[in-house]
């Protein structure tokens, strides 16, 4: 019996042993399980709260930044302060915005460093940031994230469990108010922001300690509460298992640790009121920035109940904030917007259309008085869990519409003003160039006829004037038209080398009245005839000749020209290089920066000294780049300046160069050994092979040693001036001729030429001026090339007598021309100009009715056109003579004659039905030309 009754009660000892101990084992891990998940979900909503609070401070903060920026400077400014980042150093300046807020930041910052920290940096911050750009993985990170999306912004929790921080970073973006400084500010890390650019990152950073140390405490005490809670029910358990016995010190133990329980938790309580107190303060500093914005800030819910709003409602709604909450936010509202509003909140809600919702616009609003203002609306969501909000920025934009309105209206004036300046200067065009026509076209024609010296040089003074005085004019007018955006080029096929060496004719005089040297250096693989502009072409290559002729007291001025592109063939594109090469002062390397600006010269003596108006090599820029070049130079004081324009153009014809079979044998003497290497780099160019010498002792050394030379060049200035003097040329050619019967030629100036013209120096002599015309040159070599083809044994004087280049005079032949001029002074310069070019059957015409009469009277090689004239014009006229039936009248070159040279000039005489185009002041190279292409035209026409 005895054994019977132990057993059981052994075994019930042993049952409630173990069941207390997993009762135990399973209430540790509830509970632990529970304060796990209590910690985490307390945890996360703790993080979700942090993150909350820096996007509203950080957004506070921005919207500072915007306010100070787009209301504040714009004021200051007008009050005549300096908006500066150095402003602390300086009297009547303040911080610019950027600056400003780096101070605010820091200030924020230092106030309270165990709560919020703001930072500004960049990737591109201002040099006189030391501490403005990413320091750690966080920021490079941030700048990373954000450059990918800016309208996104990047947070991360960092440092241990206990000692975690938030940081809290937005993209930093350029507005309307900021770009403009941004780009001009001095030191500028970059100068082509645009608006919605980033240009930084704010970060707001804060601890979570105060949250976690409050959770962790309060989950730690409630955890022991439960614990203990646990053993008391567990002891309770094993002495009822125990016995009666055990019942009443059981229950004691179980009341005094509820006690104990109950003291903590309320100890837990205490902390989170502490907690929520702090987040009170937290939520009062932002609310103090939010009402320092100038912006009115609207909060509705999902209804569009009005919930919250800054104190800016009132100077831009009229209303108090009392009085729009618990309001709908449709009461301010106008029109459609009044009426749908509601409907949009809840379209979006449904099926998330975007009506508003992220896309800042402009609306009108209903203030309280009634009135409508227009606003710029910026709207956003913000989602607390089942919660939605919707925070919309008012801003008043009445200001700025006014002050766009004003600009729009001053700038419909500016364009009614550069439509007057742009008639005016056609008038003045006209008016200036009529008068010069009359003044140029007498003095040239005055030069021809018999002067005494004196009267020759008093002429020649006037010529030299009115020519100055007309470049000024062509400068004021061209630079007038790049004003007014009018500046112009056009297309046309001509020929390259005529055009260059008619350039340098007009300079050849005054290079040489300065004892300059003028030579031209031209490439083989130079096409022949491009596709361009040639008066435009010639414009800017006479302002650099002219230039380097201005500024150089002695040496030599050197025109190169090249192709920078290959290959080089027929309607391919190039581009042409022209470079003029002067041994001249040099120019200063601070004054090159602004010597192509408007009315800029190297310094203001050197208007006074050379003349000019400083608008030249800007004209010549602005022509260049509209050709597709440009126009630059290298130069240093005392070393000659070396200035460069390229062109864009396309290839008609290639170069006209021969290649010789037989090359032949040249022997040159030149007087300058700065520009003997030219001179040898041309003969090369043209497929010769030169020999170069430098002195008279090396001239008949190298004529004793090999004096089988075709041709034998020398430079008049290797010689006395006077022929017949010991020393003179005639002395240097009877002592070649001792050695060699071949041919000379002989290159000097004009005056050089007339000089020798006057003696002997034997046969096989020929007198050229310089600078030596490339085009008569090619004649010789192709005529050269011709006679060895021909198995000639000489060449014969009339090929050698292409080397010299003069203007050929139109024969004397029954050619009858119309002149229709109104101006008494220009017809006679005209008839006078016609006679010189032996066209001696002239009719006149003072109007447009004479010429229609005359033409139908008598036939008419060539008319030219007078376009402004009294009753009917030029182009009247013309269009009535094409209208006429008779096709002769169809196929009557008529060429204007017109002082209008602003753009659309030559294309309105064109579609009159006019052939061709003369400005004035009309120069007898130029009309000679017009004629002769039209004569032949005619010519052609009637075979």
């Amino acid at each position: 019996m005895t054994t019977q009754t132990q057993a059981p009660l052994r075994g019930d000892g042993f049952i409630s042993r173990y069941v207390v101990y997993i009762l135990s084992f399973l209430l540790l891990i509830g509970s632990g399980m529970v304060f796990w998940y209590s910690y985490q979900k307390n945890h996360s909503i703790n993080q979700e709260i942090a993150v909350y609070e820096a996007s509203q401070f950080a957004g506070s903060v921005s919207r500072f930044r915007t306010f100070y920026s787009e209301h504040f400077v714009p004021r200051a400014k007008e009050s005549g302060l300096e908006i500066t980042h150095d402003y602390l150093h300086r009297k009547n300046a303040l911080p610019l915005p950027a600056t400003m807020m780096l101070d605010f930041a820091k200030f924020l910052s230092e106030g309270n460093p165990s709560e919020y920290q703001v930072r500004f940096y960049s990737d591109k911050p201002f040099p006189w940031r030391k501490d403005g750009g990413a320091r750690d993985d966080f920021e490079h990170w941030a700048l990373k994230e954000l450059r990918k999306n800016p309208e996104q912004a990047v947070w991360r929790f960092e440092g241990e469990q206990g000692e975690q921080r938030l940081r809290y970073a937005r993209a930093d973006r350029l507005s309307e108010s900021c770009v403009g400084c941004h780009n001009s500010y001095p030191n500028t890390p970059k100068n082509d922001w645009k608006v919605g650019d980033v240009r930084g990152v704010l970060e707001v950073s804060r601890p979570l300690s105060g949250f976690e140390n409050a959770t962790k405490q309060a989950m730690m005490e409630s955890f022991l509460m439960l614990l203990g809670l646990g053993l008391a029910m567990l002891s309770v358990l094993m002495l009822a298992l125990r016995g009666l016995r055990g019942s009443l010190k059981s229950t004691q133990a179980s009341e005094a640790a509820a006690r104990l329980a109950n003291h903590k938790l309320m100890l837990g309580i205490e902390e989170r009121e502490r907690l929520a107190e702090d987040l009170k303060a937290s939520q009062i500093k932002t609310r103090t920035i939010v009402d320092s914005v100038l912006d009115a800030i609207v909060v509705i819910n999902s209804k569009g109940i009005i919930v919250e709003t800054n104190q800016s409602v009132l100077p831009i709604l009229g209303y108090t904030p009392e009085e729009l909450l618990g309001k709908n936010i449709s009461m301010v509202m106008e029109g459609d917007h009044h009426r749908e509003h509601d409907h949009y909140i809840q379209r979006y809600l449904q099926t998330g259309e975007q009506h508003i919702i992220g896309s800042p616009r402009q609306l009108t609003v209903k203030r309280k008085d009634g009135s409508l203002i227009p606003i710029d609306l910026s709207v956003n969501e913000a989602r607390f869990g089942d919660n939605l909000v919707f925070t919309g920025i008012i801003r008043d934009i009445s200001l700025r519409l006014h002050a766009q309105q004003e600009l729009a209206q001053a700038r419909d004036a500016a364009l009614e003003s550069a439509r007057l300046k742009s008639e005016f200067l056609a008038n003045m065009s006209h008016e200036i160039r009529t008068p010069m026509n009359g003044v140029i076209g007498m003095t040239e024609l005055l030069l021809d006829s018999k002067l005494t010296q004196e009267q020759h040089d008093q002429v020649h003074t006037v010529q030299q004037s009115a020519e100055s005085l007309l470049r000024i004019i062509n400068d004021i007018l061209d630079f007038s038209k790049i004003e007014a955006g009018k500046l112009s080029v056009t297309a046309t096929s001509f020929e390259l080398l005529p055009m260059i060496e008619g350039a340098m004719d007009l300079l050849v005089e005054n290079a040489h009245a300065k004892g300059i040297e003028l030579a031209l250096l031209i490439e083989r693989d130079v096409p022949a005839a491009i596709v361009s502009d040639p008066l435009r072409l010639r414009q800017i290559l006479l302002n650099l000749l002219s230039n380097a002729i201005k500024f150089t007291a002695r040496g030599h001025v050197v025109l190169k020209i090249s192709v920078q592109t290959a290959p080089v063939e027929i309607g391919a594109q190039a581009v042409l290089c022209f470079e003029v090469m002067d041994t001249g002062c040099g120019i200063p390397e601070e004054a090159q920066a602004k010597l192509f600006t408007a009315f800029s010269q190297v310094d203001g003596s050197v208007t006074r000294q050379h003349g000019g108006t400083g608008l030249g090599l800007a004209i010549s820029r602005q022509l260049a780049q509209l050709m597709g070049g440009d126009v630059g130079l290298v130069s240093q004081v005392g070393g000659g300046s070396n200035f460069w324009v390229s062109i864009s153009v396309a290839i008609s014809k290639l170069s006209q160069i021969p290649v010789l079979q037989s090359v032949p044998a040249v022997l040159v003497w030149g007087a300058k050994p700065l520009l003997n290497p030219y001179y040898e780099a041309q003969l090369h160019q043209w497929g010769l092979e030169p020999v170069m010498v430098d002195s008279f002792n090396s001239l008949l050394l190298t004529l004793e040693t090999n004096p089988l030379f075709d041709l034998i060049v020398l430079d008049a200035d290797v010689a006395y001036h006077k022929p017949e003097h010991p020393l003179g040329m005639v002395a240097v050619m009877q002592a070649v001729r001792e050695h060699t019967q071949a041919w000379v030629v002989i290159y000097g100036t004009g005056r050089q030429v007339a000089t020798l013209e006057t003696v002997r120096l034997g046969r096989r002599v020929q007198l050229v001026t310089k600078p030596i015309k490339h085009s008569s040159v090619l004649r010789y070599l192709a005529q050269w090339q011709a006679k060895l083809d021909a198995n000639a044994e000489t060449m014969s004087n009339d090929v050698d007598a292409n080397l010299v280049a003069t203007l050929p005079t139109a024969e004397v032949v029954p050619i009858r021309i119309l002149l229709t001029e109104d101006h008494l002074v220009n017809q006679k310069v005209a008839l006078a100009m016609l006679k010189k070019l032996g066209y001696t059957h002239v009719d006149c015409a003072i109007n447009g009715e004479e010429a229609l009469q005359a033409v139908q009277r008598q036939r008419y090689a060539v008319v030219l056109m007078d376009c402004q004239m009294p009753g009917m014009d030029g182009y009247e006229a013309t269009r009535q003579i094409r209208k006429l039936e008779d096709a002769c009248y169809q196929e009557l070159p008529i060429v204007a004659l017109t002082a209008h040279t602003m753009k659309g000039d030559d294309q309105k005489c064109y579609e009159a039905g006019m052939n061709d185009y003369l400005s004035k002041p009309v120069r007898l190279e130029e009309l000679q030309q017009k004629l002769e292409k039209w004569l032949k035209v005619q010519h052609k026409q009637a075979a």
